[in-house]
């Protein structure tokens, strides 16, 4: 095998070659645009293989490899420095190293991420439009509350309720906090047509997604949050188990160990940030019904705090999302709150 190490940047890419005899040498640099990689893979053999780094640049290069029909002989690697020291980090280098690391992968793996397909990128990339357009608009929304206390106001009903809207259109308010108001509620209502239309373009793409619709069946998600968390799993295959999933969220505890010391801690945050975000969002929900896993954050509650216990509902909504990815069934109380049932046994 020929390694090919790529440090993909904004601009430019720099690359190493390691061949078959050992020999590492430097190729000469290229920008980083769609042309220049096509040529460069006419001129390499059929035995070449391409490393490069996670990264946004990164993601263009790759999307370019898979649409070249190089998908099986492309690799995005976790991190060009794994074996470095951060005192001598440069491109050249990390290039060289990317390579050496893909020529000895049959002995010592890469810790290799894992690239979507086209469609399921298209989904993740609209879900995380439309939950960029929400996390917009309720800035705006915490903006104009702010303003309003700085000059202490007190409006009579909900901001962006019709009431709301009138008192901010006819009470007596400062002329600049009523110029900053109105341009706040504009943007508001233009937020509010983009994320309608960005659910619409969602909702057409769910027929495409059956899994989709079977983790609606789980409490607390609905289809934006159903779309989320497929969006951001994708293939269950990667995960040989619930627990593997569950560690994946990041919602996991830290824990550290060192002879008879074990102290756990927050929990890790690694993984995708807004599948956490819509396994919280859910918990949110599911522990207001009449459901083992309101059940479960009660129980929990009566000697955790609020957030410790919603994160451990989240944790089992984890597990119920693999449990109905993987057998392709909608989800069933029954068989889950037996499952709830004996985890709850086991904390007490």
């Amino acid at each position: 095998m020929i390694a090919i190490g790529a440090d993909v940047h904004k601009r430019q890419c720099t690359l190493a070659i390691q061949r078959e005899d050992g020999q590492l040498r430097m190729l000469p640099s290229m920008e980083n645009t769609r042309e220049n990689w096509l040529e460069l893979l006419t001129q390499l053999p059929p035995e070449a293989e391409i490393a490069l780094e996670v990264s946004t640049s990164g993601y263009f290069a790759m999307s370019v490899l898979e649409e070249a029909g190089w998908r099986d002989r492309a690799h995005w690697v976790h991190s060009a420095g794994i074996d470095s020291l951060r005192k001598q980090k440069y491109d050249r280098l990390d290039a060289k190293r990317l390579a050496r690391k893909l020529s000895v992968a049959d002995r010592d793996p890469l810790p290799e991420a894992w690239f979507p397909p086209p469609p399921l990128r298209e989904l993740r990339l609209r879900v995380r439009q439309r939950c960029w357009l929400a996390v917009m608009r309720a800035r705006g929304k915490n903006r104009l509350s702010s303003l309003l206390q700085m000059y202490g106001l007190h409006p009579p009903a909900a901001l962006f309720s019709i009431a709301g809207r009138a008192w901010l259109e006819q009470g007596n308010l400062p002329a600049l906090v009523r110029e900053e108001a109105q341009q706040i509620l504009r943007l508001h209502d233009f937020l509010t047509a983009e994320r309608e239309s960005s659910e619409a373009s969602l909702r057409a793409m769910q027929s495409d997604f059956p899994q989709i619709a079977q983790l609606q069946t789980i409490p607390g998600f609905g289809h934006i949050l159903a779309a989320v968390a497929w969006s951001e799993i994708g293939d269950l295959q990667r995960f040989d188990s619930a627990p593997a999933l569950v560690n994946f969220t990041g919602l996991i505890p830290s824990l550290y160990e060192s002879g008879e010391v074990s102290i756990r801690g927050h929990i890790t945050h690694q993984g995708p940030v807004w599948l956490r975000w819509a396994l919280m969002m859910a918990a949110n929900v599911a522990i207001r019904g009449h459901n083992p896993l309101a059940q479960r954050y009660r129980r929990l509650r009566r000697r955790k705090q609020p957030l410790v216990a919603k994160t451990a509902v989240a944790r089992s909504l984890a597990s119920c999302v693999y449990g109905v990815l993987k057998h392709g069934s909608p989800y069933q109380e029954q068989r889950w709150g037996r499952r709830l049932g004996i985890a709850m046994e086991q904390e007490a």
